[in-house]
C-alpha cells in the first residue's frame, strides 16, 4: 500500500472511530486478549540514534541485552517525525542511512529484537514537536506548516512565538515547543500516525512520551484534554491491536504532574486508560528513588508502575537494589534511562 492510500486508510479509519468518547465504564479496564508480560520486569528506553544505522542498532542491542532487561522502548518518533516510511509524518531531520536499513529501520530492528525475545513498545514523544535552535529544512513539518496548533499561555501567547532563548529563560531548558492536545487537528494527526504504527507492526505496546504540557503552560482544564487525548489513543490501538499495551513515561510525582503538566496518570492507571505508567524518578542512588515512590498514594495500583531510573545517576548495584524493593513491594519492575548512558558506561 502506497503512503497516499494509507493515509486515506487511515482517514476513513478516523472518520468511523471519532473523537466521542464512550462513557468511562466502557472505556476502562484492561484486555484479556494481552499475553503474560515479559519476566525480568526491566526495560530500557532506547532513543532514537539506534535507528541511525544498523551498526547503531547493534550496539544498542547490545546494551539492551548485556543489562539483561527483555524490553525496549524504542523510539520510533521525537520531533514530529518517523522512522519508519510514514504516510502521516516526515522523515527525520537526519534520515538514516545504509543500504538494507534506511528505508524501514524500525521495522527491521523491531524484527530483529523480536527474534530475540525481546518485547518492544514502540516509543512515541507525544506532543513534543521541536527542540533545536534552528528551525526544521522541511516546510512541511508541523512547526513550520501549523504554527496555529502549538500550546498558548494565559495570556494568549503562543509558545510559537518564542525563540529558543526565550524558551530557556522561561524555565524549559532542554525542552522545546509542545502541540496543544485540546486543538482537534492535534488529536487527529497523532491518532493516525499512531494508528498507522500499530496496523503496520506487531509491535507489544506503544509507549507514550511527552504526553502532557510544558511547566507553566497547562490551561485550567489541561489534565482534562490530555486524558482524553490519552483516552482515544488507547481506544484506537484496542480496535486495531488489541494485544498491544498502551504505557506512558510520566513525571514522577502525580500531584505535581496533574497541577503542573496537565498529566493526570494517577488517574490514568487507576481507571486502566494506560496498562502502565513509568514515572522517571531520576534521583540519585537508591534510598533517593526509593524514598520518592514510598510517598505514592496508597491507591494508586502498584502493579501499573514501572520506576524510571536514569543509569548515570545510579550505579548497577542501586538499581539491583531498587529493582528488588519495589518488585516486592508488588511494582511492576524498572525501566533504565538509556541505551546511550549504557553504553557510555
Amino acid at each position: 500500500m502506497n503512503r497516499r492510500r494509507t493515509a486515506l486508510a487511515l482517514a476513513t479509519l478516523l472518520a468511523v472511530v471519532g473523537d466521542v468518547l464512550a462513557p468511562p465504564s466502557a472505556a476502562t479496564g484492561t484486555n484479556p486478549q494481552r499475553p503474560a508480560r515479559a519476566e525480568s520486569g526491566c526495560a530500557v528506553w532506547v532513543v532514537r540514534n539506534a535507528l541511525t544505522t544498523r551498526a547503531a542498532w547493534r550496539r544498542a542491542l547490545a546494551a539492551v541485552e548485556e543489562s539483561r532487561c527483555d524490553t525496549l522502548y524504542l523510539q520510533v518518533s521525537g520531533r514530529w517525525d518517523a522512522y519508519f516510511p510514514s504516510a502521516v509524518l516526515r522523515e527525520p531531520a537526519s534520515p538514516p542511512r545504509g543500504e538494507g536499513w534506511a528505508d524501514d529501520p524500525f521495522g527491521r530492528a523491531l524484527a530483529e529484537a523480536r527474534s530475540r525475545g525481546l518485547e518492544v513498545h514502540a516509543w512515541v514523544n507525544a506532543l513534543l514537536a521541536w527542540s533545536a535552535e534552528r528551525p526544521p529544512d522541511d516546510p512541511a513539518h508541523v512547526f513550520l506548516r501549523h504554527p496555529e496548533w502549538f500550546v498558548v499561555g494565559p495570556d494568549g501567547r503562543s509558545i510559537r512565538s518564542l525563540d529558543r532563548a526565550a524558551l530557556d529563560r522561561a524555565g524549559l531548558r532542554g525542552e522545546g515547543w509542545f502541540l496543544d492536545p485540546a486543538r482537534p487537528e492535534v488529536r487527529t494527526a497523532l491518532r493516525r500516525f499512531i494508528l498507522e504504527l500499530a496496523l503496520r507492526y506487531p509491535v507489544d505496546g506503544v509507549h507514550l512520551d511527552y504526553i502532557r504540557y510544558p511547566a507553566g503552560w497547562a490551561p485550567e482544564d489541561g489534565a482534562a484534554a490530555v486524558t482524553r487525548l490519552v483516552a482515544l489513543v488507547g481506544r484506537d490501538l484496542e480496535r486495531v491491536r488489541p494485544e498491544a499495551e498502551l504505557s506512558a513515561a510520566v513525571m514522577p510525582r502525580p500531584d505535581v504532574a496533574r497541577e503542573i503538566f496537565g498529566q493526570d496518570w494517577g488517574r490514568w492507571i487507576e481507571t486502566g486508560l494506560v496498562d502502565e505508567a513509568v514515572p522517571m524518578v531520576y534521583r540519585r542512588g537508591s534510598g533517593g528513588v526509593l524514598a520518592a515512590v514510598e510517598r505514592y498514594p496508597p491507591e494508586l495500583p502498584r502493579e501499573r508502575i514501572r520506576v524510571g531510573l536514569r543509569v548515570d545517576r545510579i550505579d548497577a548495584g542501586g538499581r539491583a537494589e531498587v529493582a528488588r524493593a519495589i518488585r516486592a513491594d508488588g511494582f511492576a519492575g524498572v525501566a533504565l534511562f538509556s541505551h546511550n548512558l549504557l553504553i557510555e558506561r
